[in-house]
């Protein structure tokens, strides 16, 4: 075919090599399992390169799934394709922007249906690039087998390859409990709003503390799978509308349809089950609290000729550096990390780390005059300068 320069379809492929046509097939030509010896044109069909004087002991070789994945086919703009699991992270990453995009809104009907849709979508996503990542990027872990066909796949109308769930997503990756309910409260979640409604305040409030918590764990399995730093974005969803869990105090859960109640009562029994540990990375739910308060930013009077800011340093100070090295650095490594142990290689870089303001600093007994016992403090994002040297459990 390749000395006739034509393209060809599945059909005469499989003639030519013996492979029956269907999803065996098939399944090899969307996993480029012929490497770089078969193209798929954009019509379709399909077209030989490379084959002419080939050797069968050197094509073997070059269809193996390690020379592929050393040697990815270039495109025709000269550049080497993304992993499918990048690209899923990708769009995994766009999903959950859009989620708190629209919930953001300062006014959007849908809000709270639309973010659940939307971050479950996000979380498929990732969790099936983690499955891609550690199948070799083969696309066939991702497939549903059919069983009336041992090999083969089942499709959908369309005839395309049908994937997992979402639920089978989360058995099928190693997660920690409290973030494996949270994900499936989350899907409990988005059911209720695709396929009946969410229309009850005590709800609403419900999915902005359990979508709190699983933003937060979705940081934290980015960095940690992918090595994606998502901090240049705004990942953090705002109470619009200040409606607060104290006004609803009052609000009777009973009069709620059943469904609703159902909902509540299995995101209680989940918060009961698995109590907010600060040392844990994963929550059920985060409630964010909202409050007016005066403003500790004052334009200094002394300065007539520019506007100039005073800051309340001792209250900065307090909100900030609260972590006592023995008290609460020391117990959260100890729980955070597999493989933490307090050698002198750790003083060492926590006696580097100790330089950075960011990271570190010095409170005396009287802030004003700086005299007196001294005692240091830790912000407690120095963890992410430590997750660099330790493995996370």
């Amino acid at each position: 075919m390749e000395e006739e320069d034509r393209e060809f379809t599945d059909k005469e492929l499989a003639k030519a090599s013996t492979y029956p046509l269907g999803a065996s097939l098939r399944a090899k030509l969307n996993r480029n399992e012929f490497g770089q010896f078969i193209l798929k044109q954009p019509n379709s069909m399909y077209k030989a390169q490379h084959t002419i004087g080939i050797s069968l002991d050197e094509y073997a070789l070059k269809v193996s799934s390690k020379y592929r994945h050393a040697n990815p086919v270039k495109h025709s703009t000269g550049t080497s394709p993304s992993k499918p699991s990048e690209q899923l992270v990708d769009k995994s990453i766009q999903a959950a922007l859009a989620a708190i995009e629209i919930y953001n809104k300062p006014d959007f009907k849908y809000r709270e249906e639309t973010f659940s849709i939307l971050m479950i979508n996000a979380w498929e996503s990732l969790l099936k690039a983690k499955i891609l990542q550690d199948g070799l990027e083969q696309m066939e872990v991702l497939y549903l087998n059919d069983k009336n066909n041992p090999g083969g796949f089942i499709q959908s109308r369309s005839g395309n390859f049908r994937t997992i769930t979402i639920g089978d997503s989360i058995k099928k990756v190693k997660l920690d409990r409290t973030l494996k309910d949270n994900l499936f409260i989350l899907v409990e979640l988005r059911d209720n709003a695709v396929h009946f409604r969410n229309d009850s305040p005590v709800l609403n409030t419900k999915l902005l503390e359990v979508g709190t918590a699983s933003l937060h764990s979705y940081l934290e399995m980015c960095k940690d799978w992918f090595k994606r730093d998502l901090s240049k974005y705004n990942f953090y969803m705002m109470p619009m509308s200040f409606f607060h869990a104290h006004e609803l105090k009052s609000y009777s859960v009973n009069s709620e349809s059943v469904q609703t109640q159902n909902l509540l009562r299995y995101i209680g029994n989940k918060e009961k089950e698995h109590p907010h540990d600060p040392l844990s990375a994963h929550s059920i739910s985060l409630r964010l609290e909202t409050k007016f308060v005066k403003s500790k930013m004052l334009i200094d009077p002394n300065d007539p000729d520019a506007i100039s800011i005073t800051v309340d340093e001792d209250d900065a100070f307090t909100k900030t550096f609260v972590w006592e090295c023995r008290k609460d650095l020391l117990p959260r490594l100890t729980n955070r990390y597999s493989d933490f142990k307090q050698t002198p290689q750790f003083w060492s870089l926590l006696k580097e780390l100790k330089k950075n303001p960011k990271f570190c600093r010095v409170r005396y007994l009287n802030t004003k005059t700086k005299t007196g016992v001294k005692q240091e403090f830790y912000n407690p994002n120095i963890v992410q300068e430590l997750d660099k040297h330790y493995t996370k459990k």
